[in-house]
């Protein structure tokens, strides 16, 4: 082996972690070398001059002992092969020794994949000792003192705390027939789905399903395919048949005596039935025959089981059948029957089989829709010829792949109804055979759903567990009678959601539902552990100038109640990374005091990542919208504004600072994708968060609102050229910029109305198509006017109010999406959330006339009234065409309360103005 072979093996440098030594001998004596590196072909060797002697080119070095990190691992016989200088200062040098034999460089590999290969373990010396472990204690004891002895013993063998397994609201002693060794319980989500409609034979009116799963999008997925059969009618849903069995096997001394014993099983049909009936109430045999493969005989026994899934009873009642015939056989004096045993594996229990998909086990059921083809475009976003051709390329997936049957993802509802009713989780394997079948019409399509082994009950099991009994109860599916009811509500359910999943795969929605941003590169984002007060304290000192400030701690407090703008909300469930609102306990001193307080600690997203969960809320609405969002890319408010909220609040100028919340510090790192501020915890104050409750709101706050934001809109008003050159202002609004986007005002307006018919009407989605065609005409009159930085989310969750020495004062924030714009935008926005849809002409040209004023004031200017009157106008139909469309994309993914109000407030305002 020359030294150009050792190119073709991959080498491995020594390290802290990897340390490896030689020990050789020399005239009886032991030196050890230093290693430097490892690969098949040899070692790389570290020594001194004082060894040159021992070390020389060509020199053997046989039986070496090698270690790894102290570790002895081989023997190795080895050539000096080259020798170089390594460290002229520490008068070292390095070699490569070379495996002399074949022996030697098998070692050399086995020991690199013992260290280095993904399969390998190494093996330590504990490996080695044989460890009696403790048995459980309190087996078979179902009380409270056993299940916390158990918990005791396991947290000292696992030491791990259990705190939360250990919290349980289940009795020990109703447990026995439920679980074995019972310490505590895991809780799982339970998320309603539904409205159903069903028309079935038992389950008839409107159904809500109980869906016990961690898996994001299945609920609402679900929701979404019932929603598409209610509009259309419902779904019908029949029980076809039930039938459970159990197969034991029967091992003769040859095919003749199997053949016989075959024939009198037939025969005695009768006799074994009254058999089976002596050991359960409910199960019924329906079904007996043999079948024999050489000299075995599996014997199928086939019953019905009424409302139980029947799995033990139906064992219980053919083991005892079987006694019964192993006594009869003594009297046959030829037939030797050499083994028997329950179950030969032929009843598929908990298996995926073609017998349970062709003849069923369990209950076979079927449910059925016809879905019209409006309903099909406004609720699945698909036409009916879409959806064909996805299910055909379904079809022929399915075939090469081999399934059994065909669905798309039926599992997920059965094994979420299954976890919340207390049904034999194992039984989903089974239960989830499914064959799904769609085809289309000239007026839509027709969909059936049909599950021939739904191994369920509704007696028996864990069905009478307290919370999975209520579960069953919502379906009015707990106790007998119920079971035929329970299988075509699941049959039901599972249509619904690979209606839908089949319409998201064929419309391009299940893509972007499931999307997640793409990226080039590694990014260390933030963590909760980067806080550190060391790291808060730099940022105070930066914000106020002042290096005497010491910060002693900042920590976490623990709040449910801090709730994230709607663009972070929507987002921060999409990107795996630290974004939201985060409340912290911070003290800090300075040169004349100490001060405790509490702040909050607001994340930010990217920008791109806002866009990217925009679209993804629009892949879920509609095809078309979703490729005219994708084309906007976010260009109606959304671009930079992760860096536009921190440069706004880097403002100096009095009359801001008076109107927001105290600024601690701002942090920003593009290479960690970190945008922050660290803000006054708001507390306390007057109308805070009170967009879904606008009782309390008076003439004197919105005249308040108007004061305050026109003291802050005096600041930049006249300047827009000015605010144009600002890096971070991002793609403000023009009229050009309108009317490049009319598609995508037109299309969130038809989506408006689709998925909220009972809140716009065709006189409404009319008048709002008229007035995106007359974008250049009022979005003109926009233009022509002096403009300002305006809040553009100026609304009661955003603001509320101080109680100061001189009354109440204004504070806002959330100032990522401001922009440039007309004064007037912002009040028009305050207006539609807190008035209600009474509001008057006399009541909008009050509050228009009042902010006229309050910003000649600010400004020290004259304003036109005609003017401000004619761009207030204009700024409701932007509100309408560019705000209110998008909060209904947002609400379409996440219900928010006070939309239903403000958008009929907002109607009338348009209704107003329309006037004159």
């Amino acid at each position: 082996m020359n030294i150009l072979e050792r190119r073709q093996y991959q080498r491995f440098n020594f390290s802290k972690h990897f340390d490896g030594l030689l020990m050789i001998k020399n005239n009886g004596q032991s030196i050890q070398l230093k290693l430097s590196d490892i690969s098949e072909a040899g070692l790389g060797i570290l020594f001194d001059r004082s060894i040159d002697a021992i070390i020389q080119e060509g020199a053997e070095i046989i039986q070496s002992e090698l270690f790894i990190n102290t570790v002895s691992q081989c023997t190795l016989n080895l050539t000096i092969e080259t020798i170089r200088d390594y460290n002229a200062t520490l008068h070292t040098k390095q070699c490569f020794a070379k495996a002399s034999d074949e022996a030697t460089s098998s070692a050399l590999w086995e020991v690199i994949y013992k260290h280095h290969s993904p399969y390998a373990v190494i093996e330590t010396e504990s490996d080695k000792q044989a460890t009696i472990v403790e048995r459980i204690p309190g087996r078979g004891l179902y009380t409270e003192d056993a299940r916390r002895e158990r918990l005791e013993f396991i947290r000292t063998h696992t030491h791990t705390k259990l705190e939360k397994v250990a919290q349980n609201s289940f009795d020990p002693q109703k447990l026995s027939g439920n679980i074995e060794g019972f310490i505590g319980s895991v809780e799982v989500p339970v998320g309603i789905a539904g409205p159903l409609k069903i028309n079935g034979q038992e389950a008839r009116g409107i159904f809500y399903a109980p869906l016990a799963t961690t898996e994001g999008a299945l609920v609402a997925s679900v929701v979404r395919g019932a929603t598409a059969i209610s509009r259309s009618g419902g779904a019908t849903a029949r029980v076809l048949a039930q039938r459970m069995m159990r197969v034991p096997f029967f091992v003769l001394s040859n095919m003749k005596t199997a053949l016989l014993f075959s024939a009198w099983i037939r025969e005695h049909f009768e006799e074994i039935y009254e058999q089976t009936k002596k050991y359960s109430n409910h199960a019924e045999l329906i079904e007996l025959y043999p079948q024999l493969i050489g000299k075995t005989v599996h014997v199928h026994f086939i019953y019905r089981t009424g409302d139980a899934s029947g799995q033990n009873m139906t064992t219980t009642c053919t083991w005892n059948a079987c006694m019964w015939i192993l006594n009869k056989m003594k009297y046959f004096k030829n037939v030797h029957i050499e083994k028997f045993l329950i179950e030969g594996n032929l009843s598929n229990d908990k298996k995926v089989t073609f017998q349970s998909f062709i003849k069923g086990r369990g209950i076979r059921v079927i449910s059925e829709v016809f879905i019209p083809e409006a309903v099909l475009n406004s609720v699945l976003k698909v036409s009916s010829k879409q959806l064909a051709s996805s299910y055909l390329a379904g079809i022929s997936g399915s075939i090469e792949a081999g399934m059994i049957g065909t669905n798309i993802n039926i599992a997920n509802v059965i094994a979420a109804i299954f976890t919340s009713t207390g049904q034999d989780i194992a039984s989903v394997h089974e239960s989830s055979i499914g064959h799904f079948h769609i085809e289309a019409t000239s007026t839509g399509v027709y969909a059936s759903m049909m599950l021939p082994s739904l191994v369920i009950g509704t007696v028996g099991g864990g069905t009478s567990l307290a919370q999975q009994k209520e579960c069953l109860e919502m379906m009015d599916c707990y106790g007998p009678g119920k079971n035929r009811k329970f299988a075509e509500i699941i049959a039901s359910f599972c249509l619904a959601l690979d209606l839908s999943t089949n319409s998201a795969v064929s419309g391009g929605q299940f893509a972007g539902a499931h999307e997640r941003l793409g990226r080039n590169r590694p990014v260390n984002h933030l963590k909760h552990a980067d806080f550190t007060p060391e790291f808060i304290c730099q940022l105070m000192r930066q914000t106020f100038d002042d290096t005497s400030i010491h910060v002693q701690t900042f920590e976490a407090i623990k709040d449910s109640n801090s709730e994230n703008s709607i663009i972070t909300q929507q987002t921060s469930g999409k990107i795996n990374k630290l974004l939201g609102l985060f409340p912290c306990q911070l003290e800090y001193s300075t040169k004349e005091e100490t001060i405790c307080t509490e702040v909050m600690l607001k994340i930010k997203p990217k920008d791109t990542e806002i866009i990217h969960t925009v679209n993804a809320i629009g892949s879920l609405c509609e095809e078309r919208l979703a490729n005219e969002l994708k084309k906007a890319n976010g260009r109606m408010g959304f671009t930079s504004c992760h860096t536009r909220e921190l440069e706004i609040y880097r403002q100096k100028d009095p009359r801001f600072i008076k109107y927001i919340p105290k600024i601690y510090g701002i942090y920003e790192n593009e290479d960690r994708e970190a945008y922050v501020v660290l803000m006054e915890r708001l507390k306390n104050l007057v109308l805070m968060d009170s967009a879904n409750d606008i009782s309390g709101w008076t003439p004197e706050h919105i005249h308040t609102a108007i004061d305050g934001i026109s003291d802050i809109h005096s600041i930049w008003y006249g300047k827009e050229d000015e605010l144009k050159e600002k890096s971070w202002m991002g793609y403000y609004p023009t009229t050009e910029r309108m009317m490049k986007f009319s598609r995508l005002w037109e299309l969130l307006g038809v989506h408006m109305q689709t998925e909220f018919p009972e809140w716009i009407s065709d006189v409404d989605l009319n008048r709002y198509r008229e007035r995106v065609k007359k974008i250049p005409e009022w979005w003109g009159v926009i233009d022509s006017m002096p403009k300002t930085l305006i809040h553009n989310d100026f609304n009661p969750r955003n603001i509320a109010f101080r109680n100061t020495d001189s009354g109440l004062c204004l504070c806002a924030y959330d100032w990522e999406l401001a922009t440039i714009h007309l004064p007037q935008h912002d009040v028009c926005e305050l207006l539609a959330f807190v008035l209600n849809q009474n509001v008057t002409r006399e009541d909008l040209i009050h509050y228009a006339e009042y902010q006229r004023k309050a910003l000649e004031r600010a400004c020290g200017i004259q304003l036109n009234k005609n003017d401000w009157w004619e761009g207030f106008r204009s700024c409701i139909w932007d509100l309408m065409v560019n705000r209110f469309v998008m909060y209904i994309l947002a609400h379409t993914v996440k219900d928010y309360p006070f939309m239903f109000r403000a958008m009929n407030t907002l109607r009338q305002m348009i209704e107003i103005i329309v006037k004159g």
